[in-house]
């Protein structure tokens, strides 16, 4: 009997603790007040996939949550992309590359897992500026100086000259989701994200997809 009473005092402590446990959890994993920095890839979709090339993104987040679910969250996005091989065969053009911001206010629905693992999604929009520059390589003369060889004088080095640019303001709608992951003994998480950005630019719109990786405190 004493045995099946220590196993039944077992059991409603295991049943009485969890319970208890799991605010403590949920209030370790709230951060009122979050930022964030990441670069990933970006791709190009939809009209602009032919024209602008595949690249690259930096990003910065900051914003407030309410509780551990809810909050709202801002976001600069910055993207260095190409120009296409047809396209700048269409335009006459030699080389050329373009430059995307934006600029967005989004409302951000996050849901904890546990183990310092939550999940989130996010929409909004906002303000975003393309910009497509068209480039020829040449050579321009500058001063060099270097001490290892106890050189002196002019050289030649390669540069861009910038023919013309197109720059397109707009407003733009996002949306998106990702993961944070905390990191052990460390008030940090690492996350992984995807976001749909589609401004209405131009004549055509700018449909980009950054997938970044960055950390999150």
């Amino acid at each position: 009997m004493s045995s099946l009473k220590r196993s039944c005092l077992f059991v409603a402590a295991l049943a009485l603790g969890i319970p208890g446990s799991l605010p403590a959890q949920s209030t370790e994993e709230v951060h009122h007040v979050t930022v964030s920095a990441g670069a990933g890839f970006t791709a190009v979709t939809n009209e602009m996939a032919g024209k602008l090339d595949h690249g690259g993104n930096i990003q910065l987040n900051g914003g407030y949550f309410f509780n551990e679910r809810v909050g709202i969250t801002g976001n600069f996005m910055f993207s260095r992309l190409g120009l296409t091989g047809p396209a700048l065969r269409q335009l006459n053009q030699p080389d050329g590359s373009a430059r995307v911001y934006a600029l967005t206010a989004d409302p951000t629905l996050r849901v904890p897992l546990g183990h310092g693992v939550s999940v989130y999604g996010l929409v909004g929009g906002g303000y975003m500026r393309r910009t497509v520059e068209f480039t020829r390589p040449t050579l321009a003369s500058t001063l060099i100086l270097n001490p290892w060889w106890g050189y002196l004088g002019p050289a030649l080095v390669p540069i861009n000259v910038v023919l013309g640019s197109v720059i397109s303001d707009s407003s733009v709608f996002d949306v998106g989701a990702g993961i944070n992951i905390g990191m052990p003994r460390v008030d940090r998480k690492v996350f992984l994200e995807v976001r749909y950005f589609r401004g209405f630019t131009g004549n055509t719109d700018t449909t980009l997809v950054p997938i970044t990786f960055g950390f999150r405190w």
